[in-house]
């Protein structure tokens, strides 16, 4: 089979070895896979696989499943969207049973593709991790992002009003739309303007160093920090006095490194609490693009621009929508 791997910071459709199907697995003949700043980053040598994942890139996918491992209850031909730790980006691929949910009643192939990563790293942070109560005030950096275009709906459909900070007019009218109370542009002193709205229960935070300052005096009392990424760099400086007058949690979350129970428990989790609001209409899968998976270098230069409001997709199987 045919699978996207990143060689010397570009993209290469190369031919893998299928991988078997096991106990407790599914093989899925992918439709699409969804695009992650993590395959930014694998693509470019800094953000190796975790062992035993696949190489090839893409953390999401959507598809049919055309094989069944004993001991699952999945069926051949059912439509599915799984998570991933790698190879997405594929003609097809084989996941943990339990890491796949059926694709939404109303929701495309294509759609299906952009929610699992974005909907469970949002689910998990804001509401596992931190805790998040309906009428508790939330920050949300990056807000047009993938994950940020989920957490705004996720954030509506429980009752907690939420701002965001972004990069253009464009992105805040977007997540307004969505949603969002409000927010405030990226810039030298565009995110000082976010005490206006302070002060926050929870930030969920992919950029890291260069917000982090900033994170602790928008908390209020008991207040919890929530980082998933380091955008804004790696190292800052922080008064621990105000960590601790403040009683501040500062979370630090990965979840491609995740061992499978820990994903299975969070993907289960989604189907009960997050999935019913598709066929509600309360959450929609944020597709700004979907484009061949020959366009995929252009696809990832894209997304590098950090101008992508929602989620953009690569198209593997154009048959299968």
């Amino acid at each position: 089979m045919k699978a996207l791997q990143g060689v010397e910071g570009r993209t290469e459709w190369l031919d893998i070895t299928s991988p078997s199907c096991d106990v407790g697995e599914i093989r899925i003949k992918v439709a699409a896979a969804g695009l992650n700043r993590a395959d930014l980053l694998q693509r470019a040598g800094l953000y190796p696989p975790p062992p035993g994942a696949s190489a090839a890139l893409g953390l999401e996918c959507s598809g049919v499943i055309t094989e069944v491992g004993a001991g699952s209850d999945w069926q051949v031909g059912d439509r599915v969207c799984a998570l991933l730790a790698g190879g997405g980006m594929a003609e097809e691929v084989v996941v943990d049973a339990r890491h796949a949910l059926p694709v939404p009643e109303g929701v495309s192939l294509h759609e299906a593709a952009a929610i699992p990563e974005v909907y469970a790293t949002a689910w998990l942070n804001l509401f596992q991790l931190a805790g998040l109560k309906p009428g508790e005030r939330v920050l949300l950096h990056a807000g047009a992002s993938g994950v940020g275009s989920a957490a705004i709906q996720l954030c509506k459909a429980f009752g907690s009003p939420c701002w965001v900070s972004v990069g253009s007019a464009d992105q805040l009218a977007y997540c307004e739309g969505l949603g969002a109370q409000g927010g405030v542009l990226r810039g030298e002193e565009g995110p000082q303007a976010l005490r206006d709205f302070a002060p926050f229960d929870v930030i969920l935070d992919p950029v890291g160093g260069k917000y982090a300052a900033l994170n602790l005096q928008l908390l209020g009392l008991d207040g919890r920090w929530v980082n998933i990424g380091l955008m804004g760099g790696r190292k800052a400086e922080l008064d621990m006095a105000l960590l601790l007058s403040k009683r501040v949690q500062f979370i630090g979350s990965t979840l491609r490194s995740r061992d499978d129970q820990f994903k299975a428990d969070l993907m289960s989790d989604l189907g009960q609490q997050v999935w019913p609001l598709f066929s509600e209409g309360r959450l929609s899968p944020q597709l700004l693009k979907a484009l061949p998976i020959k366009d995929a270098e252009a696809a990832f230069a894209e997304l590098a621009t950090n101008q992508v409001n929602g989620k953009l997709v690569l198209v593997i199987d154009p048959e299968l929508s």
